[in-house]
């Protein structure tokens, strides 16, 4: 073997030393990459999990809220049926009015076939009707929201079968706002006060009575 070709030999050997080092140390990098990608796979893994979980305790909590705004809902019927409505025709009727029935829970529809509106409680008869608001706490909200309702039920009166017949307002509950109470009463609107424990109303007319 002659002295020239000894070197290429030689050469070659070490240029494929150095591509070997060159692989080896990238191969290195690649597999710490690939270490580094498995940690943030694992974080990643961790916070959807913990999402997942937190998206959990959102769903019982929203199930939570549901329940308990359904017994709210169920307790102010209850209220309505259990104390309001027991006597109140009566109690109303001292009052120089002539209720004959009492419907709770009343629904009215639009002519499209939508909710028009609901009222927990309306006492009638042919000439007159009184609707009447029952909540646990009566607010100044619920007070603008029940003058909007009355001022609906004479607007589509043809619908609400009122046409003709001289509409009245009350507001019931067990506690009642200082501003609500106020202008209930310079609404015109019997203010009707449960007392829940003695199962009984008191009833509390305006010092002009309003007619819708």
């Amino acid at each position: 073997m002659s002295a020239a070709v000894f070197e290429e030999i030689m050469a070659i050997q070490k240029e494929t030393n150095r591509t070997l080092d060159h692989v080896t140390k990238r191969l290195g990098i690649v597999s710490e990459n690939m270490d580094r990608l498995e940690k943030n796979v694992d974080r990643l893994e961790k916070n959807v999990d913990r999402v997942t979980g937190n998206v959990g305790d959102l769903e019982k909590t929203v199930d939570r809220v549901t329940r308990n705004m359904g017994g709210l809902n169920n307790s102010i019927g209850e209220i309505v049926e259990m104390i309001v409505i027991p006597g109140l025709k009566g109690k109303m009727n001292a009052h120089n009015h002539n209720f004959t029935m009492a419907s709770p829970r009343k629904e009215y529809s639009d002519v499209d076939g939508s909710t028009l509106m609901e009222v927990d409680l309306l006492l009638e008869n042919c000439d007159e009707v009184m609707v009447v608001e029952v909540k646990t706490q009566v607010s100044l909200k619920w007070v603008n929201r029940h003058l909007k309702r009355l001022e609906l039920l004479r607007k589509k009166e043809n619908i609400t079968g009122m046409t003709g017949k001289t509409i009245y307002a009350a507001v019931a509950g067990i506690g009642f706002d200082e501003e609500a109470r106020a202008l209930a009463v310079d609404s015109g609107m019997y203010l009707i006060e449960i007392e829940e424990e003695q199962e009984k109303v008191k009833i509390i007319p305006p010092g002009k009575v309003r007619q819708w």
